[in-house]
């Protein structure tokens, strides 16, 4: 009767560890807030500095004077990617890139994945407005917009894919 017992709870034990090893990791997280672009590692408040030397300078660049904070927003244009900044002192960080093409999340979703892809890989805890599908991360202050990665949508399929640093709201 023990022999019995202690194989049963056995097979119940290994059935569990067999169904844990496949789950989903569905979700969202810190590590999910980067992009690959062009074999660089990209996340958002990185020294933009870092962001072009890897990048290259065949950008268009424009800047304008920051409504939230002192110094210069600018704004970095490549063929399929656009860098938003904002000032930190002498530095400029990165705030949104937003990539229409050559891009991959930390999770390998990519230009033309499927809607459900992108669920299926990072979960149904999503913000929709129109065709974006947000993930963001809870905000450390009330007053500041929350760090995202966000989907275009069209018809079905990723268009663009874009991440924000959290930032103080205009």
């Amino acid at each position: 009767m023990k022999k019995r017992v202690c194989l049963i709870l056995t097979a119940v034990l290994l059935a569990a560890c067999l169904c844990a090893c496949g789950t989903n990791k569905a979700g969202f997280t810190k590590d999910d807030l980067s992009l690959t672009v062009a074999g660089c590692k990209i996340t958002p408040d990185t020294s933009v500095e870092a962001i072009l030397s890897a990048l290259g300078e065949d950008y268009a660049y424009a800047e304008a004077i920051s409504c939230v904070y002192t110094g210069m927003d600018k704004t970095y244009t490549y063929a399929g990617a656009t860098l938003y900044t904002y000032p930190d002192g002498e530095d400029d960080r990165l705030m949104e890139l937003y990539c229409e093409q050559d891009v991959q999340t930390s999770k390998g979703i990519t230009i033309g994945a499927s809607r459900d892809d992108v669920i299926a890989q990072y979960g149904s805890s999503y913000v929709e407005t129109g065709s974006i599908l947000s993930y963001e991360l809870p905000a450390s202050a009330s007053e500041n917009l929350p760090a995202s990665l966000y989907f275009l949508i069209t018809d079905g399929k990723v268009a663009a894919i874009a991440i924000t640093a959290e930032h103080r709201a205009e």
